[in-house]
């Protein structure tokens, strides 16, 4: 399969995401939703992993990186679903899907990464796009 159509997927499992989190609530709290749903994501990636038959051959340095790695997206995560928990997903969602944003600044200062004048513009217009549909 093509990066656009994992792309696409990405897109399509994302965005339900969001919508079936928000619906979740009615159900429980945001402890347990957010419990139960990263339950289910380790489910997910230990039988992706173990279905592989990869050993697991990092270094050390690597290992903490992705370490790091793990621990913002988990991070990011509780504070996705209490934001969710009371606002509505129609607003959380548009602004918090402004992290690529973060993403390119960081490459930019961190790893040396250039974005074109067309790029830059596409950044500004999504920050405009989720500050507009947050309103």
């Amino acid at each position: 399969m093509s990066w656009i159509a994992y792309s696409v997927l990405t897109l399509l499992a994302w965005g339900l995401w969001g919508l079936v989190l928000k619906v979740a609530y009615k159900g429980g709290g945001w402890l347990q939703v957010y419990f139960i749903s990263s339950l289910a994501s380790f489910t997910l990636a230990l039988t992706v992993f173990l279905a592989s038959r990869q050993p697991l051959t990092m270094n050390r340095a690597y290992i903490a990186v992705a370490t790091a790695a793990g621990l913002l997206g988990g991070l990011g995560y509780v504070f996705f679903v209490k934001a969710l928990e009371t606002g509505k997903a129609s607003a959380v969602l548009p602004l918090t899907a402004l992290y690529p944003a973060v993403t390119v600044v960081a490459a930019l200062l961190v790893l040396g990464e250039k974005i074109s004048l067309p790029q830059a513009v596409g950044v500004v217009l999504a920050i405009t796009a989720a500050i507009l549909l947050s309103l």
